[in-house]
């Protein structure tokens, strides 16, 4: 049915063109919020844990690129936890939060101790049980030699425990000869409500590297089990050599894109066509990574669309459009891009892995934090993390050793939380044979907040934990978009909210919650400092107005006939609406 087309009550629509926040210079954005302060606090909060890579397991050259990290709420208490890959010499941890900003291992006790060669982590209710697993690609057990076929996916049982159902679950081998599989990450790409997996390979054939086979789309089965769909793909993958994946909505049709940073120039933009793919990298200009690795996406300008930042090796070149160094591909709405690393400041980060984007000052403006290390025999690196802080005018300036990120030293992923609840985001590094760093935000002048969680267990046809849902908040000063997607970074994910940083605001005046059904729900005037959580409705309500009545009657006869997903009006998501939909609806009115 196209946009508009169903009254007062149509509740799909783009969303781009969101209200632009207010452009404030540089020296006015500083002096109201000051620099962004961080303080290296593992220790004392109880997360020190060093990462060593098992070489009999892992080989060396690939050992290097290792080091992975996920952040979950595992026993839903509100309060985040880690998930950190030792890779082998040492057992996983999983930092369970004690409430109060500190955390303690316990690992052992929920089942994840064994040795194995740990690669990248990515957190997501697969099952739909309410409780949030844990996928971890492997290079196999320890102190054996690398297998493929030992990927873990770790079921949370809701009772302090995990369990290795992979095989079980048909996700436990990507590349069919090498253990080879780097990052991954969740999504619903054909918004049926479950949630789907990527994996990335960087290597998937011995001897030579890469024929991109290793690189596997996954489709849920609503089962517990997963099918094999990469063949759906084509010849997308071919010659790729992948690192990191996300699934994100990049045009406003709540079908998200599946992007992929991946090696020598092999990165990916792969457009969704309402549940297929198609390879749209060159055209959308965001072929232009020489050597990606982590990504992060983001509204870095504050203009409803998403952007796509991309970390690479900055290699400098003549002329200086050829720099060998990170990608900032600015969303010009209808999948094009325009690359704008080197006049937004973001171009040189040196041997580049994972990054986010985080407004961790609460000035409005999404900043890009970005972790780097140059891989040498035994760690060490030399190369200094960098936070390119958001100066608001399309431009950034790299403030890191300012602001207190002082890590030199070979880090590899990067996941954002708030550990201690206290309204700020603070984030972990890894560091390839090195230990963690956790990094609590302690910037003094600081702007007001509101972070949102999404439950979504009232509605069986949206995925769990809001995952693909857009969000919109306005205030008086302008709009703000984000999308929860776990942030995948570089073999990481990131706390499953959507964080805002409001700037002087007292209050939002909406809240626009954008579901993967297609409806939107609005809130008003809502204060600004709190947790909220936003419960999704139920499918009856198809205008998610919080109650079932008229309007969603009208809705729904309106709505006769073919209705492909996104389409809130097919209340049993059969693609018809038709008189089962009615009574549906009518059963539930109230």
């Amino acid at each position: 049915m196209p946009i508009g087309s169903c009254g007062w009550y149509c509740v799909r629509r783009p969303l781009v063109g969101a209200v632009a926040m207010m452009v404030p210079s540089v020296d006015a954005s500083r002096a109201a919020w000051g620099w962004i302060v961080v303080s290296n606090a593992g220790e004392g909060a109880g997360l020190s844990c060093t990462h060593a890579p098992d070489l009999q397991c892992i080989p060396l050259s690939l050992a290097w690129f290792t080091g992975g990290l996920a952040v979950g709420d595992f026993n839903n208490d509100m309060w985040p936890d880690l998930f950190v890959v030792g890779g082998g010499d040492v057992p996983d941890r999983l930092y369970i939060n004690a409430g109060n900003g500190t955390f303690a291992d316990q690992a052992a006790g929920w089942g994840l101790g064994e040795l194995h060669g740990g690669c990248g982590a990515a957190v997501g209710d697969y099952d739909k049980d309410g409780w949030q697993d844990i996928y971890v690609t492997s290079f196999g057990i320890a102190n054996v030699p690398s297998q493929p076929g030992k990927h873990r996916l770790y079921r949370n049982s809701g009772m302090n425990s995990f369990e290795n159902v992979a095989v079980a679950a048909g996700v436990n081998q990507t590349a069919a000869t090498v253990a080879g599989g780097f990052g991954s990450a969740f999504g619903d790409y054909d918004l049926d409500g479950d949630l789907d997996l990527f994996v990335a390979c960087w290597k998937d054939n011995a001897g030579s590297g890469n024929g991109g086979t290793g690189n596997k789309l996954f489709r849920n089965n609503g089962d517990e089990t997963f099918t094999d769909v990469s063949p759906s793909l084509g010849g997308a993958m071919a010659g790729v050599w992948g690192f990191q994946p996300a699934f994100a909505d990049m045009d406003g049709d709540l079908f998200p894109e599946l992007l992929l940073a991946a090696d020598f120039g092999t990165c990916r933009y792969l457009m969704n066509q309402h549940g297929s793919f198609v390879n749209f990298t060159q055209r959308s200009g965001t072929g232009l990574t020489a050597f990606g690795m982590g990504q992060t996406v983001g509204d870095v300008n504050n203009d409803g669309l998403f952007d796509w930042y991309v970390t690479s090796i900055h290699v400098p070149r003549s002329p200086p459009r050829s720099n060998y160094g990170n990608m900032l591909y600015m969303n010009l709405g209808e999948h094009l891009y325009d690359e704008a690393s080197i006049e937004s400041g973001v171009n040189d980060g040196g041997w580049g892995w994972g990054t986010v984007a985080v407004d961790l000052n609460h000035d409005g403006w999404l900043d890009l934090i970005e972790v780097n290390g140059q891989p040498t025999v035994g760690g060490g690196g030399n190369d200094p993390e960098y936070l390119f802080h958001n100066n608001g005018d399309g431009t950034f300036t790299e403030i890191g050793v300012a602001a207190g990120l002082h890590l030199i030293d070979d880090a590899r992923a990067l996941a954002i939380l708030d550990a201690d609840r206290d309204g700020d985001q603070d984030f972990v590094i890894t560091v390839y044979n090195g230990a963690m760093r956790y990094y609590r935000n302690d910037t003094p002048a600081i702007g007001s907040w509101i972070t949102l969680t999404i439950d979504t267990s009232a509605n069986p046809l949206l995925p769990p934990n809001g995952f693909g849902t857009h969000i919109v908040v306005v205030t008086d000063s302008g709009a703000q978009t984000r999308c929860i997607n776990g942030a995948p970074s570089y073999l990481a994910t990131s706390e499953l909210v959507a964080h805002f940083g409001l700037g002087p605001a007292s209050l939002a005046s909406t809240i626009e919650v954008h579901w993967t059904r297609g409806n939107i729900t609005t809130l008003y005037n809502v204060a600004a400092n709190q947790f909220l959580t936003i419960h999704a409705p139920p499918p009856a309500d198809v205008n998610a107005d919080g109650a079932v009545n008229v309007a969603d009657l009208l809705g729904v006869i309106g709505a006769w006939g073919l209705c492909p997903a996104p389409c809130p009006f097919d209340v049993n998501a059969d693609a018809v609406v038709n008189v089962t939909d009615l009574l549906l609806l009518i059963g539930n009115w109230g």
